[in-house]
């Protein structure tokens, strides 16, 4: 039983917050609004894998979708949208 909560949390994991590209995977990067410290990691391979920082969440989120994988602006929720580059995943941002 632990392991299949285990696995239901793992395979839910959103995007988190990052600064730099760095505190991301490789082949992701940082994406952050303008102004923003903190952004979500997108691209690459996994996107929104286990090894992205979490080091905020953003009381702005009133969807709860900020930093999630999507591939179409409907997965977000309304008041933002899907970031993404030539990949058919993307991020949730404001």
């Amino acid at each position: 039983m632990k392991y299949v909560v285990l696995v239901l949390l793992l395979a839910t994991t959103p995007a988190m917050a990052c600064s730099f590209d760095t505190d991301c995977r490789p082949g992701s990067q940082c994406l952050k609004e303008s102004g923003d410290v903190y952004g979500v990691c997108a691209g690459g391979l996994s996107p929104g894998n286990a090894n992205d920082r979490q080091p905020i969440s953003s009381p702005l989120d009133v969807n709860g979708t900020y930093g999630n994988t999507c591939s179409f602006d409907t997965d977000c929720g309304p008041g933002s949208r899907c970031v993404k580059d030539a990949s058919i995943h993307g991020v949730c941002m404001r």
